[in-house]
């Protein structure tokens, strides 16, 4: 699947849910695993849906171009 905006939508929203009308002793702290929350969901939605292709050709090296096959992968 591709990135999908609906997708990671739903993720950031459910993950903000998990941080409203809940009784905050730390502030600071909170809003860190906040953001560490949102920041794990993102990643998660690059490795699980984004695809990487890599060009066999027509690109340059110091060497002079580079020949080969067109590749295609994942972000791990």
């Amino acid at each position: 699947m591709a990135l999908n905006k609906d997708v990671l939508g739903a993720a950031l929203y459910n993950k903000a849910g998990a941080y409203n009308d809940k009784d905050i002793d730390n502030i600071d702290q909170a809003r860190q695993e906040f953001w560490k929350g949102v920041a794990e969901e993102i990643i998660n939605h690059l490795k699980s849906n984004a695809t990487v292709t890599v060009p066999g050709t027509g690109l340059l090296s110091p060497q002079g171009p580079v020949t080969g096959v067109s590749t295609t992968g994942t972000i791990l």
